[in-house]
């Protein structure tokens, strides 16, 4: 039903006295029964021309929204690199020094929630079950590391899966001297 998600993963490597975490992001599922929907679709408007336009359209759509469109946020597609040393974490242009930082979170890009515990979503109806099915397909690969300062989260690295968020987590904290979580 859904095209199968690739997993996330981090580099780190040593820069002087900086830690420094490149993190790869996982792929987004694809929505594969929505695509065969709008192929199906557009077939359909191929055999009912003229009048066929909007089935065609609708077909197009459909096979874009499924297959080219990103769900997550931006920083959670892409490549993240950032620095981490005993005083300091470099990353997304600023500098967030260790003793403004209140924690680190990870939180999920999709749904806003930190990650501690599984969300649990109960579908109405079939359509609606197969949104709500492949978007928390998404979410497994929406993941992302936060520094929380000044009353404000700023994304260090996004795209990952629990996994892959909880070591980076934990990595970050020995280097800059927080309680490992």
């Amino acid at each position: 039903m859904f095209g199968s998600a690739q997993k996330s993963e981090y580099q780190k490597r040593q820069d002087g006295n900086a830690t420094v975490f490149e993190v790869t992001p996982g792929t987004a599922p694809k929505f594969t029964i929505m695509a065969i929907g709008g192929a199906v679709l557009a077939l359909l408007g191929l055999f009912m021309l003229p009048f066929g336009i909007i089935f065609i359209a609708g077909g197009a759509f459909a096979i874009w929204f499924s297959w080219f469109r990103e769900m997550r946020p931006k920083g959670h597609a892409e490549r993240n690199t950032f620095r981490v040393t005993p005083e300091a974490i470099d990353g997304g242009g600023r500098t967030f020094k260790k003793d403004e930082i209140h924690r680190l979170i990870i939180k999920n890009a999709l749904n806003n929630e930190i990650v501690t515990a599984p969300n649990v979503m109960i579908p109405i109806n079939a359509p609606t079950a197969m949104g709500v099915a492949f978007r928390a397909q998404v979410a497994t690969v929406a993941n992302g590391l936060e520094v929380e300062t000044g009353g404000k989260a700023y994304l260090l690295a996004g795209g990952m899966d629990q996994t892959t968020a909880f070591g980076l987590m934990h990595d970050v904290s020995k280097v800059i001297g927080f309680a490992a979580a």
